[in-house]
């Protein structure tokens, strides 16, 4: 069976005018950074962000290239908006600059794994492990609607069935409506907090097993150590590189009950 959005056959089988197009896409990511003074809200700057990521992913079928390609353009995102920097912080950078300084690493890696793909391309197909996660269901609780979307995409991309909800109100409807194996919640939430929801989620029956995990830019001690009084069993701060989150997605149930 083929996932959607995945070709058939293993990565070494790409075709070279298929790495090419991927390093192309590459180098117009890395201008619209470096030319990009960030710090502003610019949708037009988003859009373009999307689109070059989204064609990047279309012409690879590497699964380890498309998760680098979605890092990006969740970190990039940031940079488009007026409060994204905020927070941000890499050694001595700070604000902005931190940010780019994420983003820059993040396209390194990009690069690194095409190259590595056109040299040393890899002798196995990675698609298979895909499938048992099909079962699984993720909901995400952002209100930043182009942050839901950007990690909806992204596990979707991994063969996860995934829903969004913006408000602590709708994320309690979707959870009674079809409860989630995971939910992935925001701690500033327009209409509550992700701390009460959480609270909700574990008393109600329909939603007490559910794995809850904490994605949020509430970094301190004191956010953490309420994250665990209310039930979360993990507290992840924005922004969350993709690998980190995935890898934990993909914990044994065994490890996982044992954190409830």
């Amino acid at each position: 069976m083929t996932l959607p959005g995945f070709r058939q056959g293993d990565p070494s089988t790409m075709p070279k005018r298929d790495l090419d197009e991927a390093l192309s896409l590459y180098g117009a990511l890395m201008r619209l950074v470096v030319s990009h003074p960030g710090g502003r809200n610019d949708m037009e700057g988003m859009r373009r962000m999307s689109d070059l990521c989204t064609r990047a992913v279309d012409v690879v079928s590497d699964m380890e290239t498309r998760v680098l390609i979605r890092s990006v353009e969740s970190l990039a995102r940031l940079l488009f908006r007026e409060d994204g920097h905020v927070g941000m912080q890499s050694g001595s950078l700070q604000g902005v600059s931190a940010l780019k300084f994420q983003i820059y690493n993040a396209l390194s890696n990009l690069r690194g794994r095409l190259q590595t793909l056109k040299d040393r391309p890899p002798s196995r197909p990675e698609l298979p492990a895909l499938e048992a996660r099909k079962n699984r269901r993720i909901l995400v609780v952002e209100d930043d609607h182009d942050s839901a979307q950007t990690l909806r995409k992204l596990l979707e991309l991994c063969g996860y069935t995934v829903s969004v909800a913006h408000t602590g109100q709708e994320g309690m409807e979707a959870a009674q409506k079809t409860p989630p194996d995971v939910v992935l919640c925001d701690i500033g939430l327009p209409d509550t907090d992700g701390y009460e929801l959480a609270a909700a989620l574990r008393k109600n029956p329909a939603t007490a097993r559910a794995r809850l995990i904490a994605v949020t830019a509430y970094g301190g001690e004191q956010d953490k150590q309420r994250s665990r009084e209310v039930g979360f069993q993990l507290h992840l701060v924005k922004p969350v590189r993709p690998e980190k989150l995935l890898e934990e997605l993909d914990q044994p149930a065994e490890l996982i009950e044992r954190q409830m």
